[in-house]
């Protein structure tokens, strides 16, 4: 019977030890999975990137909203050629074409359109485009509030299927 109570109590002491080791091994494994996560990204760093880019970008959807509300705090500026910019443009957009701005690299410290009382909302030809993000730096240096349309031209006429305005070429 002695043989039998010391079975009977290793069975009972394994029996409660179990479910805590059990439960130290998922702690420890669950600590050292979110160390793997954080040694894939920061996440911190995510969030402020993610929180950044929603200050300063914008989308053809909220423009052509802003468009129809007759909002007075968007300025809408396109980067593209003055050829592309005649031959369809967001309505109400000004051109400010890069070439005649040294592709927004250069020393100006004047350009004329741009506003410093409302969002300068800049677009270009398309998702790969780099001339808005451009142009957005130099004016943003130069003091005037900033926000890239996400997409371009190309997002606002293939994707949303938004109206243009042309002008007759000369």
């Amino acid at each position: 019977m002695k043989n039998l109570r010391t079975k009977s109590l290793i069975i009972f002491v394994l029996f409660i030890s179990l479910p805590f080791s059990t439960f130290a091994e998922s702690a420890s494994s669950r600590k050292s999975k979110s160390t793997e996560v954080n040694k894939i990204q920061d996440t911190q760093k995510a969030f402020e990137y993610f929180e950044t880019e929603l200050n300063f970008k914008t989308n053809a959807y909220f423009i052509n909203r802003a468009i129809k509300e007759k909002m007075p705090n968007i300025n809408i500026i396109d980067v593209r050629s003055a050829e592309a910019f005649r031959k369809g443009h967001i309505p109400g957009a000004i051109n400010i074409p890069s070439e005649k701005h040294s592709g927004f690299e250069g020393n100006e410290t004047d350009i004329p359109g741009l506003r410093k009382d409302a969002f300068n909302c800049i677009y270009c030809y398309s998702a790969t485009c780099n001339l808005s993000q451009k142009a957005a730096k130099k004016f943003a240096s130069l003091g005037y509030p900033v926000k890239e349309i996400a997409g371009g031209y190309k997002a606002w006429i293939e994707e949303y299927k938004f109206p243009v305005e042309t002008y007759p070429t000369k």
